[in-house]
């Protein structure tokens, strides 16, 4: 992922400050996509419903874990650079 990274002045955000709010960020999110991995998706739950709904519920959460996944990267992206800064 390509980002546009905060760049360390005198008159900006502190290398410190960005480092412990993206840092704080990451573990946050690395913390719900676990969460959300552990949530129960089971055709049990959706067979009463109409054929292929299981399918169709598990491809949401596959998306929505996908999207979890992009915001991840884009905090590691940031801790990354801000390391190497």
């Amino acid at each position: 992922m390509k980002i546009t990274p905060p760049t360390i002045h005198l008159n900006g955000t502190s290398k410190r400050n960005l480092v412990a709010e993206y840092t704080q960020a990451y573990d946050l999110c690395c913390d719900a996509i676990e969460a959300f991995q552990k949530i129960t998706c089971h055709p049990r739950d959706y067979y009463v419903q109409e054929a292929g709904a299981y399918e169709k519920a598990y491809d949401d959460r596959m998306k929505m874990l996908a999207k979890l996944a992009v915001v991840n990267d884009y905090l590691l992206q940031h801790l990354i650079h801000l390391d190497n800064d």
